[in-house]
């Protein structure tokens, strides 16, 4: 295996991690929201970081697909910018909860 397809394939591996991070942090959000109700915006940024997370699976998916030469860096840096902002959701949807 080339240095380079070590490398794509690190990228797929972390972005796969990074993906069920933030699949975590959505269940954890939703059953929180489920519970004690979300504002409206942070339901509508909830939405929207849920498009863009399937927007990544499916860029994540077509390079596992590709040789893995195919650059993955750019997948793995949107789904740690979403899983950034998870956090950032789910950090104000637990405090409001315990307001």
């Amino acid at each position: 295996m080339s240095e380079i397809d070590r490398l794509s394939e690190q990228h797929i591996l972390e972005s796969e991690a990074h993906l069920r991070h933030i699949d975590e942090l959505m269940n954890r959000t939703q059953q929180v929201g489920a519970t004690s109700g979300l504002a409206s915006d942070l339901q509508s940024r909830l939405e929207e970081l849920r498009s863009l997370r399937d927007a990544a699976a499916q860029a994540l998916e077509a390079l596992r697909q590709q040789p893995k030469t195919q650059d993955a860096t750019q997948v793995k840096g949107t789904l740690q910018t979403i899983g950034n902002e998870m956090e950032k959701v789910l950090t104000a949807v637990l405090g409001t909860v315990g307001r």
